[in-house]
């Protein structure tokens, strides 16, 4: 009987001696909670940005801190920034409040560290694919296309379809970068052929445009480039769908033999960002990339004469509009090369030849104002048998005639022209 009540009396106190570091050894390990940390926000005016010049406006005039925006497609911007997050993510954040359902949203292309998107709808967050691994990204984004309507606005009141970009989004721990701009700026103006309706096979795509590619051919050289055209425009028409809410280039009327004539600066877009009391001129009243003084293209390029001629626009008056519009810009770009090119269809070629030379007369010094002409063959091609397109050139005439006019650029950049004859 001792040895069982021994045997019980060392067996309980085993047992209770083991039971603490058995229940020790079951409770659950402690967690420490933590907080998700924040992605960081990259505003519109950061350094780590830098916009295609001449194409946007922003919330405080052609500045401020909450969005830039603008309704030209071939506009494009750039944004850099680093990150240490092996799988890291960005987006692009867009204010869409305008758009009201009457038009389809603009659309994009983007190019993060070399690898393209296309065809991306607008809408207030856009997520960023193919970005991948840790270090410094650049991201560009371009403005592709738009329906022509609802874009220019009206005194004190924004256009309802443009692209308005608000920032973007990156992963907790990314730094901003500092973009890197060019030096020099060239400003290419012109219709809806400019603008690529129609370039991209069928759709309209301004990365299929002679614009685009003659841009980027100047960016190898330093340049930046604007894109300001609207389909239906001409020297004295008005652009986007008829009647068309974009006014004419240089408004001219009542000229007589294509002299003289009055011209009309609210009826006219040369001088203006927008229909939102935005200048394209700076306070010296020279054309400004930005607003700030000292920011004049270094070339312009014009592509006029389309819409004139099948609008059936008064001759006279198309002639004296390239002359006093020629007189204009050279005030407000004061050593810009000017490119007046003929339409690759060969419109308006005896007004378009006859204003420019009317300048050169009055300006004998103006040693930098030159006809672009591509000839006859080319108007032939787009009307022979849909080679090169049509009115609108498929992407082969434009990447045919965009070589040619680079060509015609880097020429007149390496021995100022004479002029016209």
């Amino acid at each position: 009987m001792r040895l069982k009540l021994s045997f019980f009396l060392a067996a309980t106190t085993l047992w209770l001696n083991w039971m603490p570091l058995a229940t020790a050894q079951e409770k659950p390990p402690l967690t420490v909670e933590t907080t998700p940390a924040n992605p960081v926000t990259i505003p519109v005016d950061s350094p780590a940005f830098v916009f295609s010049p001449g194409n946007w406006t922003g919330d405080n005039g052609r500045g401020g801190s909450l969005y830039r925006q603008t309704w030209n497609p071939g506009a494009y911007f750039r944004v850099s920034w680093s990150s240490t997050s092996a799988n890291p993510t960005a987006s692009l954040l867009l204010d869409t409040s305008s758009y009201d359902g009457t038009f389809g949203p603009p659309e994009l292309t983007y190019n993060i560290d070399g690898l393209w998107t296309a065809n991306v709808a607008a809408k207030k967050e856009i997520n960023i694919a193919k970005l991948a691994g840790a270090g410094n990204h650049v991201l560009t984004v371009y403005f592709t296309t738009s329906e022509q309507r609802e874009r220019w606005g009206s005194p004190g009141k924004s256009g309802k379809n443009v692209l308005r970009v608000a920032g973007l989004k990156t992963d907790a721990g990314a730094k901003a970068g500092t973009a890197v701009s060019g030096s020099k700026w060239m400003l290419e103006i012109g219709d809806s052929i400019t603008e690529g309706s129609g370039a991209g096979e069928g759709r309209s795509d301004n990365l299929s445009s002679y614009s685009y590619f003659v841009g980027q051919a100047m960016q190898t050289q330093g340049f930046e480039y604007g894109v300001s055209a609207c389909g239906w425009s001409g020297w004295l028409r008005r652009g986007d769908n008829p009647p068309g809410d974009v006014p004419a280039y240089y408004a001219v009327s009542g000229s007589t033999n294509g002299s003289g004539g009055v011209y009309d600066d609210g009826a006219s877009r040369w001088n203006k960002l927008d229909g939102n009391n935005h200048s394209l001129l700076d306070k010296q009243g020279h054309l400004s990339a930005y607003g700030e003084t000292g920011q004049e293209p270094a070339i312009i390029t014009i592509n006029y004469g389309t819409n004139d001629d099948f609008m059936k626009s008064n001759v006279s008056d198309v002639q004296a509009s390239i002359t006093q519009c020629l007189a204009a810009l050279r005030r407000a770009a004061p050593d810009a090369y000017i490119f007046v090119m003929i339409p690759f269809e060969q419109f308006e070629v005896p007004q378009i030849k006859a204003g420019v030379l009317a300048h050169q007369v009055a300006h004998p010094q103006d040693r930098k104002v030159r006809i672009i002409d591509l000839g006859k063959s080319v108007g032939r091609s787009l009307d022979d048998n849909g080679y090169w397109g049509g009115v609108h050139p498929n992407m082969r005439g434009h990447a045919v005639f965009a070589a040619r006019i680079v060509a015609e650029i880097q020429a007149a950049l390496r021995d100022t022209p004479v002029p016209f004859q």
